[in-house]
C-alpha cells in the first residue's frame, strides 16, 4: 500500500507528488504470488482438486467483481468531476456513454465507458494492448485463476506429475520458458497485437513468482537441497528484473529498479524462514492483528490502489498534504477492505461452498391410510389381498 500510494500513484497523476517520502521498490504483488504458489502446492492436495478449484473461484470472484463495478463508477463520476466534464442526458449515457466533450483523458484522471466496465470484470484486460485497467492491482486475478485451474488439473489428471523429477521440470520449466518465449520467440519490441495477448494473457510474465513458491514448499518438505532452491530462487530474481525492466534501462536510470530486485530477494529469504525455519514467537504479541489483518488482505488489495488515488486527490483539494493524507488512505483502505471482506467475501464464500441439500425421499401413505396386514418392517408394504383372502 505504501508503495502505491507514495510511488505509483504520483506516477499516475502528478499533482499528488508531495508526500513525505516514497517507497519506490515493487515486489509486494510479487511476494503475494509466491506464497500463494506455496500454498498451492499445500492445499491441493487434500480431498477433490475440483473442490479446491470451486473454493478458490467462490473466494475471489464476487469480491473482484463487486469491486470493478464499485471502482467504475467512482472512477467515472470523480473522473468527470476532475476534470470538469459531463454526460449526455439519459440513464444510458450517464453511466456507460462518453462524456459530452468525447474527450476520455482530459487529464490523468481517465473517464471509464461501458466498454471499460466489461472487460474488466470478463477479466480480458491483458489480452489487448489497449484494453483499460481500472485498477492496476487487477492483473493478479486472472493470473492466479490460470494457475489454480492448471494445478488442479495436473494434480487430479497426472499422477506422474507427482514425483519430485516432474515437479522440479515444472518449477524450471515457469522460469525460462516464459522468458525464451518473450525475449527470443515473441521479442520485447514486437508491436504485434497477439504477441502482447501471448504474454500478458497467460501471465508468462509472472510464472516465475509461482515458480519460486513451489520450489520453497519442495525445500520445506525436503524434496530440494538448499543448494537447488539457491539456483531456482536466484533465477527467479533474475527472471523478475527481465519481465519489469525488458528494455533493458541501466539500473542507475531507474529508481524503483534496484531496491525492486532487492526487495524481491529479501522477501523470498523471509518466506523460506517461515516456511522452515522455527516458529516466530517474537510475533506473537502481535498475532491477533496480523490474523486479522490477513483476513481482509484481499478486499483491502482490491481497493486501496485507484479509489486511494482518487481519495488522496479529494483531500489534498480539501487542504491536506501528504503527511495527513498517508494516514487516512490507509485507514480507509483497511476500513473499505474489511467491509468488502464481511458483506460479500465470507458470505459468498459460504453460499457458495455449503452443501447443497439432498432431494427430499418419496413420500409414503401414514399407516391410517395402509390396509389392514399390509403393514410390514420390510422395504414396503406387503401385497394386499382380492376379495378379503390371500
Amino acid at each position: 500500500m505504501l508503495g502505491h500510494i507514495t510511488h505509483q500513484g504520483p506516477l499516475a497523476h502528478t499533482e499528488l507528488d508531495n508526500y513525505p517520502f516514497k517507497v519506490t521498490g515493487q515486489f509486494g504483488a510479487a511476494a503475494l504470488m509466491v506464497i500463494s504458489g506455496f500454498f498451492v502446492c499445500q492445499t491441493v492436495r487434500r480431498g477433490d482438486s475440483g473442490r479446491w478449484l470451486w473454493k478458490k473461484i467462490s473466494r475471489l470472484l464476487p469480491p473482484y467483481l463487486i469491486a470493478v463495478v464499485l471502482t467504475y463508477v467512482v472512477m467515472r463520476f470523480a473522473g468527470a468531476a476532475f476534470n470538469h466534464q459531463s454526460f449526455d442526458s439519459g440513464w444510458f449515457d450517464t453511466l456507460f456513454g462518453p462524456t459530452s466533450d468525447h474527450v476520455a483523458w482530459a487529464s490523468s484522471w481517465y473517464v471509464p465507458v461501458g466498454q471499460d466496465l466489461l472487460v474488466n470484470l470478463f477479466m480480458a484486460q491483458g489480452w489487448n494492448q489497449y484494453f483499460i485497467w481500472l485498477d492496476g492491482s487487477y492483473w493478479t486475478l486472472p493470473v492466479q485463476l490460470m494457475v489454480f485451474a492448471a494445478a488442479a488439473a495436473l494434480w487430479a489428471g497426472t499422477p506422474w506429475f507427482r514425483s519430485n523429477r516432474s515437479i522440479r521440470l515444472l518449477v524450471w520449466g515457469l522460469i525460462l520458458i516464459p522468458l525464451f518465449v518473450r525475449f527470443w520467440v515473441i521479442g520485447v519490441t514486437n508491436p504485434a497485437p497477439w504477441a502482447y495477448g501471448v504474454v500478458f494473457g497467460f501471465g508468462l510474465h509472472r510464472m516465475h513468482v509461482f515458480a519460486a513458491g513451489i520450489a520453497i514448499w519442495l525445500w520445506s518438505r525436503s524434496r530440494l537441497s538448499g543448494r537447488h532452491l539457491a539456483f531456482l530462487l536466484a533465477a527467479a530474481v533474475w527472471a523478475q528484473d527481465l519481465h519489469l525492466y525488458p528494455d533493458g534501462v541501466p539500473l542507475p536510470t531507474d529508481p524503483a529498479r534496484m531496491p525492486s530486485d532487492i526487495g524481491f530477494a529479501v522477501m523470498l529469504v523471509a518466506i523460506c524462514a517461515a516456511a522452515k525455519g522455527p516458529d516466530w514467537t517474537f510475533l506473537r504479541p502481535l498475532a491477533r492483528p496480523i490474523t486479522w489483518l490477513a483476513g481482509i488482505s484481499y478486499g483491502v488489495y482490491l481497493l486501496h490502489q485507484e479509489l486511494g488515488y482518487i481519495l488522496a486527490r479529494v483531500l489534498q483539494d480539501a487542504g491536506f498534504d501528504g503527511w495527513a493524507r498517508l494516514p487516512v488512505l490507509l485507514g480507509a483502505a483497511i476500513l473499505g477492505g474489511w467491509l468488502l471482506t464481511v458483506l460479500v467475501e465470507r458470505p459468498a464464500h459460504r453460499w457458495l461452498t455449503q452443501p447443497r441439500r439432498a432431494a427430499p425421499a418419496p413420500r409414503t401413505p401414514p399407516d391410517d391410510l395402509v390396509p389392514d396386514g399390509s403393514r410390514t418392517s420390510g422395504n414396503g408394504p406387503a401385497p394386499v389381498s382380492v376379495g378379503g383372502s390371500s
